[in-house]
């Protein structure tokens, strides 16, 4: 009798055994998955700082953009004009690597969530309600709109 109640104990022992063995694989299973999680939050936080960051240094140098636009509409030189031409379109290159787009809106319908209307001007060229003339350019990274264009709007006689 003996040898059947150390099976029996043998038999318990390997039970337990087993149910904390069970137990440590789901624990091993959920710190797999909650290091998983971790590794994706901190990849998106990592992207969404990177935008921001992104998104600031273009807004800073979208300005300095602007200004080149008005010195090159100044510009007699052809050949000084030819160089800001070329300065202007090697900060397009750059900044079009990193997301930014120009928002295209002459002749389009003016749209309130794209354009900064700030008056109406006669156009016999363009139908009512379009956008007649682009008076500073608007620009979106990626899905977001970083500036909206400003723009004049075609009115109807």
């Amino acid at each position: 009798m003996n040898g059947h109640t150390e099976f029996e104990t043998a038999q318990g022992e390997l039970k337990t055994l087993c149910r904390e063995l069970e137990e440590e694989k789901n624990r091993h299973l959920r710190t797999l998955a909650d290091f998983d999680n971790y590794r994706k939050r901190v990849e998106r936080e990592k992207d969404t700082c990177s935008f921001q960051g992104k998104r600031q240094v273009i807004k800073d140098i979208l300005p300095a953009l602007d200004n080149l636009e008005r010195a090159m509409a100044q510009v007699q030189d052809e050949a000084v004009k030819q160089g800001l031409l070329l300065v202007r379109q090697q900060f397009s290159d750059i900044l079009k690597q990193h997301g930014l787009e120009m928002i295209k809106c002459k002749g389009k319908p003016f749209n309130p969530a794209e354009h900064e209307g700030v008056g109406y001007i006669e156009d016999k060229d363009c139908p009512p309600g379009n956008v007649s003339e682009e008076l500073c350019r608007g620009y979106r990274l990626g899905q977001e709109l970083l500036r909206p264009a400003t723009v004049r709007v075609a009115k109807g006689r």
